[in-house]
């Protein structure tokens, strides 16, 4: 399957905008940001114009999942899971679009994050978690070059594995084989062979990954391929 160019956290799904510098008169202002005001979270011109990623929404009911809009009863549980991630988000972050259906022994939930204030409504990532059979303690797996926040009193758990250390940390609120087990060899193996692009949580009784994304049907067969991997791990574990 094919999937989109890596990219730097920040920047749009599928790659830089255009150089500003090719471009004249007011409408390079405009799109430079020189002299023409802009809101943070706007949506950039050159981001709009991007082709757009298979609907994930479109996908789900083709493949018989279940689909909401953040609205559903079952979607309540999202708002914690949302305020527990690594993320630096607001009350302004939705989910929108979620999915739903069975990978496996796992029931997936798939959605965005959306930011929404007044005219506003950017898609900012691409989430997919799943519920946790035993409870885990406070985690993050993530990136090493990732800089990430509210983390005080977490600590760094090395594998031991000097190439996955080099480019991913977990990060516990304490010791534990538990967190251990996320560490595995099957685990290392995977991330290893990924862009190191996600972020991994445990929060609102999930695990969940997450990527600055739009979400789509490719993106949603690596994300439940690395969540089931994590928690074959912590049932084995167990």
């Amino acid at each position: 399957m094919t999937t989109p160019p890596p990219q730097e956290p920040g920047e749009p799904p599928f790659g830089p905008g255009p150089d500003p510098g090719r471009e004249g008169g007011q409408d390079q202002a405009r799109r430079s940001g020189r002299g023409y005001k802009r809101s943070w979270f706007s949506m950039p011109d050159w981001w709009s114009e991007q082709p757009e990623a298979p609907a994930l929404t479109e996908w789900a009911q083709q493949h018989g999942w279940s689909v909401s809009d953040g609205d559903a009863a079952e979607d309540a549980g999202l708002v914690d899971l949302i305020e527990s991630a690594p993320m630096r988000l607001d009350p302004y972050h939705q989910a929108r679009g979620v999915v739903r259906g069975q990978v496996g022994s796992w029931r997936m939930t798939a959605f965005e994050i959306v930011y929404e204030r007044g005219r506003d409504r950017v898609r900012r990532y691409a989430v997919t978690a799943a519920p946790s059979l035993v409870p885990l303690p406070t985690l993050r797996l993530v990136p090493a070059r990732f800089w990430s926040h509210k983390i005080g009193g977490m600590m760094a758990l090395p594998s031991g594995d000097q190439a996955f250390d080099t480019r991913w940390t977990l990060l516990v609120a304490e010791d534990s084989p538990m967190a251990r087990s996320l560490l595995a060899e099957p685990v290392r193996a995977l991330l290893l062979a990924s862009e190191d692009r996600d972020e991994i949580w445990y929060g609102a009784g999930h695990l969940a990954i997450a990527r600055t994304d739009n979400h789509y049907p490719d993106l949603l067969e690596w994300h439940t391929q690395v969540l089931s991997t994590l928690l074959a791990a912590i049932s084995f574990d167990n």
